[in-house]
């Protein structure tokens, strides 16, 4: 598997070398005490990739947005409108963290 820096944001990688399949953060590993003080702090957006059936089984994770894995590359090209009705939050923008 290819991974190669993509240009739409600082910090995300694109698998397969195309930019848009799949976008993935590369970061450290995160307690629950620095997640919880960033989601506090309003400086992150956390998208939780699980399915439909997980956030249900195992609840939500407070303060994320739920975009099932296979719909992540999609919801990211899509415009705020439509990502707003589907997801019922603000798409992220280029620049979020």
């Amino acid at each position: 598997m290819k991974i190669e820096k993509c240009g739409w944001s600082e910090g995300l990688t694109s698998i397969k070398g195309n930019c848009h399949d799949f976008y993935t953060a590369i970061s450290k590993d995160v307690t629950y005490k620095e997640i919880k003080n960033l989601l506090n702090s309003k400086n992150i957006m956390l998208i939780d990739v699980r399915e439909i059936w997980e956030i249900l089984e195992y609840r939500k994770i407070p303060g994320s947005i739920n975009v099932p894995l296979d719909e992540v590359g999609e919801a990211l090209q899509m415009n705020p409108r439509d990502f707003k009705e589907k997801y019922n939050e603000v798409k992220p923008s280029k620049s979020d963290s």
